[in-house]
């Protein structure tokens, strides 16, 4: 699925890196992707640590053992990054969520975003952030 999306977004625009640290103000972790896309010359030179001002999106796919992580827990760290488009797509149950602007807190006093469009696999997906329309017709549930 991951390549899959890295495919489809345009190489000569955007830097697609897979297992890319993440440097977030104020967290502790730095977590780690599974997919990172930022615009070329962004940043400079290549890093251990990608600062989350720089990101256009990152990407997670769901695994049984990530669920809860890539729902919740890296939900509130990508928007307290102020990363402006989180897809989180979920071979569990067949979707995928993004998750658009980011704000500082929610009802709850969280980092959140303030916007979430679920579509099932074979639905696209606007991801306005880089000017394209993903599609996710090669995706599948696991088992």
């Amino acid at each position: 699925m991951i390549e899959s999306i890295q495919d489809q977004i345009p190489r000569a625009r955007w830097h697609r890196g897979q297992t890319q640290d993440l440097a977030i103000p104020g967290e502790p972790s730095e977590p780690q992707p599974d997919l990172v896309v930022y615009e070329r010359g962004a940043v400079d030179g290549p890093g251990r640590l990608v600062p989350a001002a720089a990101l256009a999106l990152v990407v997670e796919v769901v695994s049984k053992t990530s669920a809860d992580r890539d729902h919740r827990t890296k939900r509130e760290m990508y928007a307290a990054g102020g990363i402006p488009a989180y897809p989180v797509v979920d071979p569990l149950q067949g979707e995928c969520t993004l998750l658009t602007e980011p704000t500082e807190e929610n009802a709850k006093g969280l980092p959140d975003h303030l916007s979430a469009r679920t579509s099932r696999f074979g639905a696209t997906v606007l991801l306005d952030v880089l000017g394209i329309i993903l599609d996710t017709t090669e995706f599948q549930t696991f088992d």
